[in-house]
């Protein structure tokens, strides 16, 4: 892709974030309604359907995030060059942590019969990844974007 000016940048980046989080949002829904269906209202049919769903939403949203999102925000920050894609070198560590643990999770319940003890042991683990990953995400968004919005008057 070629290098694209400061603003066409943000506005790319400011596209594929709305995207984006409106994934998470999809996500955090999903992730929401099993947990609430572990208390007993799902049959374990229906808990099954929800968990795919799940780990696919989980997928995708963790490949946008590693293969568009973050060499976006890379991309802005290098074209503003206003220093602050340092952020991104001292989030990015723990965002890739979060990766393998959320992987580990989608390849564990993918296509397996579940466990309802282990499930909401496996959940509440997963919950606290994603809150931490979602802090660590609006931090670099926040650093690599939401900083330039206000160079673009």
């Amino acid at each position: 892709m070629p290098h694209r000016n400061p603003q066409q940048q943000f506005a790319a980046v400011e596209e594929l974030l709305t995207r984006w989080l409106r994934e998470r949002r999809e996500v955090l829904g999903k992730y929401t309604e099993i947990v609430v269906g572990m208390d007993g209202l799902l049959d374990m049919d229906a808990l099954q359907k929800r968990q795919r769903v799940l780990c696919q939403l989980l997928v995708d949203y963790v490949s946008a995030g590693h293969f568009e999102v973050y060499h976006e925000l890379l991309e802005e920050a290098e074209s503003f060059a206003d220093g602050s894609s340092t952020l991104a070198e001292n989030v990015m560590p723990a965002i890739g942590d979060t990766t393998e643990v959320i992987l580990a999770y989608e390849e564990k319940y993918t296509g397996q019969n579940i466990d309802g003890s282990k499930l909401k042991r496996d959940l509440s683990a997963l919950g606290e990844v994603l809150e931490s990953r979602f802090q660590l995400e609006d931090q670099l968004i926040a650093g690599l974007h939401n900083s330039h919005r206000r160079q673009q008057g």
